[in-house]
């Protein structure tokens, strides 16, 4: 009988933390564009440029090269944008990608940001994923 009070408190104190709001972390995610590139092409690569153009203008950016490449573009919009993607000093490859909305925590938790996946394949196009 004894243990019914205690084990009530205890139910009680449980059922009081409980907002019912789903708790949220302290993460961010970086407006951008990743690529990922096999390790057989990566080994060599030393350099990834891209130039991305939408709404009259154009920016170019580049990063290091290596497996997981991302490269930071302010101002992603989130409707076609033209590509032209240089690994190295290589032949420029083309293509038309669409950004998205990404959250790194889940849409509940707000923190959205444009982003693009590019994959280079085993014969080195370049292609987006969803």
């Amino acid at each position: 009988m004894r243990r019914l009070p205690v084990f009530l408190l205890l139910l009680a104190t449980l059922t009081a933390c409980q907002s019912g709001e789903k708790a949220c972390p302290a993460i961010a995610l970086s407006e951008g564009v990743s690529l990922d590139v096999p390790p057989e092409l990566a080994a060599g690569l030393t350099r990834v440029s891209m130039e991305l153009c939408w709404g009259g203008d154009c920016v170019t950016r580049s990063a290091p090269g290596g497996e997981h490449v991302f490269v930071p573009v302010q101002g992603l919009p989130t409707t076609p944008i033209k590509t032209t993607v240089t690994l190295d000093e290589g032949k420029p490859h083309s293509l038309v990608m669409t950004p998205a909305i990404a959250y790194p925590a889940g849409e509940d938790c707000g923190g959205g940001a444009p982003v693009a996946k590019l994959v280079v394949t085993s014969g080195g196009e370049i292609r987006q994923e969803p």
